[in-house]
């Protein structure tokens, strides 16, 4: 018998807040207890789901981090971010998104950002997690640049590695961690700096 379409839809929302749930449990457990430390059992346990369920969707606890990268880019509301950019016209306004884009990761998920950073240095799997997460944001910042010099905008030949310099956790927890810069002074100076350092 063939599902019914609501059915399926059901399914698929079922399933979703199913992994979000066990991505949101692992991510507090490897704030709190470290990725290493905590097996698939605790995660479950956690989660109220079976060990068998993780391992179904995921195959492993390197499976779960490398979710938390999903988890992420779904939290810093990056999927709307883009769609979003899809109908700017303006350069200026576009590096804007990509300001927003950064305070909204380091806020929302500044967490995972910092786990993965302390991590990468001693466990190749949180390494290839972190990489994964560059490549996504860099393969994002990209878009961006392209649709700029797509309006016929004269742009640095590095104009995306600039960005993504710019966009740095180091950057970020230079002005907002270490001087207290609030994020709406962030969000504002980094727009204000890309623009400069790209259009300008």
């Amino acid at each position: 018998m063939t599902d019914l379409p609501g059915i399926v839809r059901l399914r698929d929302r079922r399933e979703a807040l199913t992994l979000h749930t066990v991505l949101t449990a692992a991510r507090r457990l490897f704030a709190d207890t470290g990725y290493a430390r905590t097996p698939i059992r605790t995660i479950a346990k956690e989660a109220g789901v079976s060990p068998q369920t993780i391992y179904a969707h995921f195959t492993s606890k390197a499976g779960v981090l490398a979710g938390l990268v999903d988890l992420m880019d779904e939290e810093a509301g990056l999927p709307d971010l883009m769609a979003e950019a899809a109908e700017l016209t303006d350069p200026v306004e576009l590096l804007g998104l990509l300001a927003r884009a950064s305070r909204q990761v380091r806020e929302r998920c500044g967490d995972i950002v910092a786990m993965l950073a302390s991590g990468a240095a001693v466990d190749p799997q949180i390494a290839a997690t972190q990489a994964e997460g560059a490549r996504r944001n860099r393969l994002g910042v990209e878009m961006v640049i392209d649709r700029i010099r797509g309006m016929g905008r004269p742009l640095d030949p590095r104009a995306t590695d600039i960005a993504v310099a710019l966009m740095s956790a180091g950057v970020h927890d230079s002005l907002v961690v270490d001087s207290g810069w609030s994020y709406d002074d962030y969000q504002a100076w980094l727009k204000r700096t890309l623009v400069s350092a790209l259009l300008d």
